[in-house]
């Protein structure tokens, strides 16, 4: 790349032609843009020059570099993985845009790796939120106006051996969902109608809603059905959580269900359990999680929800952003079509 100064007053069709504009130009009056910063000259260009006030920076492009709208197209189309598409540029940037409801993924590494070369930017909201068709998940930029085309073939070469970004479809799920009978009929019938907008918003289907005593043998019988049923996920609500003798648990230890943590690092829900009944995830609600929808579980279900199994590490590594206040609404699945994300 050569870089040139050029008076406008006595400019020429050759000082132009096929170069480009280091930056923008505004009208001498100062209301509005004579030329913007990127624009590729041409001889037609010439009277707009001659309007400028003060001299112009201009580039000339050597065999290898690549024009700033050119390269940021070529790295969005190679950093999008599936469930994505871009649009733009706009300010000169690409944005990135959900193509479907999923699951956000970020591989961080990767992202680092290409942000880690001179002149390329691609940034992003949180991993593994929650997102809906439309959304804006990221960024894409290209600073100089013109880049070096084997700096970008090593972007492209990153992005060629796993995206940094993509939306993980959700996964339509036969829920089963077994409630205490201490829990009263009205509580029973909010947390159901809740439950089915919950599931409903990712794709998934309440199967049933059975009523169990609080007795070892009852519990193991619908644990049994759940599973008979065809149940991906069966969810346990009305138990309380801190008794180890709880009828519930020691069901689930004569099934041979592993319990994967008891007590996660978070604020509502820091009660939640997780275990596995071979592949199927069975968990307990406390009342915040039966009728709340900020809460721990709604951070686990899109991830269940996107076919991830949810371990002891993931859920010891939700501590870090586990204060669930208000301003924490954005990493909540908008169930109701009402949150600020």
């Amino acid at each position: 790349m050569k870089a040139f100064a050029v008076d406008p007053a006595s400019a020429t069709p050759a000082d132009l032609n096929g170069r480009i504009l280091a930056h923008t130009v505004r009208r001498p009056s100062g209301k509005g843009v004579l030329l913007r910063k990127g624009q590729v000259l041409g001889p037609a260009d010439l009277e707009l020059v001659r309007q400028a006030d003060g001299e112009l920076h201009l580039l000339e492009p050597e065999p290898g570099d690549v024009h700033e709208d050119v390269a940021g197209e070529r790295l969005a189309r190679a950093a999008a993985g599936e469930g994505l598409r871009f649009t733009g540029p706009a300010e000169s940037q690409y944005q990135l845009v959900a193509a479907r409801r999923g699951l956000f993924r970020v591989d961080v590494d990767r992202l680092r790796r290409i942000n880690s070369l001179d002149g390329l930017s691609v940034f992003t909201t949180f991993d593994r939120l929650p997102v809906d068709e439309g959304d804006n998940v990221g960024s894409v930029k290209v600073t100089p106006i013109l880049l070096p085309e084997p700096r970008l073939a090593e972007a492209e070469a990153i992005c060629r051996t796993g995206p940094p970004v993509a939306v993980k479809p959700f996964r339509p799920m036969r829920v089963v969902a077994l409630v205490l009978e201490r829990v009263d009929d009205t509580a029973l019938e909010r947390f159901e109608r809740d439950l089915r907008m919950k599931l409903g918003w990712f794709g998934s289907e309440l199967i049933a809603v059975e009523r169990v005593e609080d007795r070892v043998e009852a519990f193991a019988a619908a644990l049994k059905r759940a599973s008979q049923s065809g149940a991906e996920v069966i969810m346990a609500a009305g138990a309380s959580s801190l008794d180890p003798l709880e009828p519930l648990f020691v069901a689930l230890r004569q099934a041979g269900a592993t319990i994967e943590k008891h007590g996660v690092p978070a604020h509502p829900g820091s009660l939640f359990w997780l275990a596995y009944c071979g592949p199927v995830p069975v968990f307990g609600l406390s009342s915040c999680e039966m009728f709340s929808h900020k809460t721990i579980l709604d951070l686990v279900l899109p991830r269940l929800m996107a076919g991830e199994r949810v371990g002891r590490e993931e859920l010891i590594a939700m501590g870090h952003g586990g204060l669930l206040t208000r301003y924490m609404a954005f990493r909540f699945p908008p169930y109701e079509g009402k949150e600020t994300r």
